[in-house]
């Protein structure tokens, strides 16, 4: 039986995308290049960024080398043992770099502007730089212009996809949606551009070509060509950061094929091996996933004490999935002794980025005085938040708690 690995929990009522625009041969450096002013001042010419310190990168950059403002960019969005995660600063190194011509810091913006992460989100404005960028020789930019099309697409495009949770108790089948010849017209032409990155030895075209695959965009879905596409960005060796996203979000969906059986044989073994593979290169998803795995014992002992491990590390990276997840096994004595104030605290982390679920479970912690004082105006509160976002049964909570407080009134 296929089982759909995606999974919802709620206290009390039920169990519960930066990828910017190579890896250089290294050149002997004299000994006397050793510091940050002498790499500046010396003239001496960088052939790999990648082996510079910040500091390093910094006086370069301020010398008006754009390859070391891309550099700096790369390091603060993605973040680094070093460098700690900076969306506003590295914005502010790709628009410098940008403004002087460098396509790959253009590129980079486009991203952030598709996304929404540490701008306004702004599509017209994201395509625009695609756009400028692919003019100006970017391979990578194909993605992103991909990437502004499929965010027009229908919900129905994506009806299989499981952004952030795992859910092994749905087998039914999705609704059959009709969608529209313009609709699948844009489809195939962000497939086009996302085939022309694949083509010119972009990792991330190669990422987003299983993608395309998997879900049917602009192409009849095929899971064994989705999965073969994954599979070759989970075997580069590039150290890139951009691609080393890349390769961990390539790894996750590896993981999920497995999971599913989608394109290849159920394997749970196999699939936290590619999980794990992503988790330890630092990629919050999958360490949750690892955590649904262990928790909901899927064709493995199930071990509350695993589970709890991957969830804290994806917390460490404010995975709101995690954060909840983690409020929810201390609200039921899940691997740990009940401890509802716990619980509270971890759902409200991931309610203050969002989270529906989270805000539902609060609602329900608010309602009923568990870790808290009973509050209905805060629950109906936060039942309210989820309600807006669209979370199914949210509104049925505030329709509750509205009927609660005017006969308590």
């Amino acid at each position: 039986m296929k089982r759909k690995f995606r999974l919802y929990f709620m206290l009390g009522l039920c169990s519960l995308s930066l990828i910017a625009c190579g890896k250089k041969e290294e050149e002997e450096v004299e000994d006397t290049v050793d510091t940050t002013e002498q790499v500046a001042f010396d003239d001496v010419e960088v052939e790999d960024y990648t082996v510079l310190s910040y500091s390093e990168l910094e006086v370069l950059a301020y010398e008006d080398d754009t390859d070391a403002q891309v550099m700096l960019g790369r390091m603060l969005e993605y973040g680094t043992e070093d460098v700690k995660q900076d969306f506003a600063e590295a914005i502010s190194w790709y628009q410098m770099a940008s403004d002087s011509g460098n396509v790959d810091g253009t590129c980079a913006l486009g991203y952030f502007y598709l996304t929404g992460t540490g701008v306004e989100q702004d599509l017209e404005k994201a395509e625009e730089l695609f756009d400028a960028a692919i003019e100006g020789g970017s391979d990578n930019a194909y993605v992103g212009k991909a990437r502004v099309i499929m965010a027009s697409l229908p919900e129905a495009f994506f009806a299989d996809e499981s952004d952030e949770d795992i859910d092994i108790t749905d087998t039914e089948e999705s609704e059959e949606v009709e969608i529209s010849t313009e609709d699948e017209e844009k489809a195939e032409e962000a497939y086009d551009y996302i085939y022309k990155a694949q083509i010119a030895g972009d990792i991330d075209g190669t990422y987003y070509l299983g993608y395309a695959y998997e879900h049917g965009i602009g192409i009849t879905q095929d899971y064994k060509k989705a999965f073969d596409y994954y599979s070759r960005v989970t075997k580069s060796d590039s150290t890139d950061l951009a691609d080393q996203y890349a390769i961990n979000l390539a790894n996750t969906a590896v993981g999920l094929l497995y999971v599913e059986g989608n394109g290849v044989e159920a394997d749970t073994e196999k699939a936290i091996e590619y999980f794990t593979a992503a988790s330890d290169n630092g990629y919050a998803k999958a360490s949750y996933y690892l955590g649904q795995i262990y928790e909901n014992g899927l064709d493995v002992d199930r071990d509350y004490e695993k589970a709890m491990e991957y969830y804290l590390i994806a917390a460490d990276a404010d995975y709101a999935p995690a954060l909840n997840q983690i409020g929810y096994m201390y609200y039921n004595g899940f691997g740990v002794d009940v401890d509802f104030a716990s619980a509270v605290y971890y759902q409200k982390l991931a309610a203050l980025q969002g989270y529906a679920i989270a805000q539902v479970n609060l609602g329900f912690l608010y309602e009923n005085g568990y870790g808290v004082e009973r509050n209905l105006e805060t629950a109906l509160s936060y039942y309210e938040m989820a309600a807006d976002s669209g979370y199914e049964g949210a509104m049925e909570a505030v329709v509750r708690v509205k009927a609660q407080i005017n006969e308590e009134m």
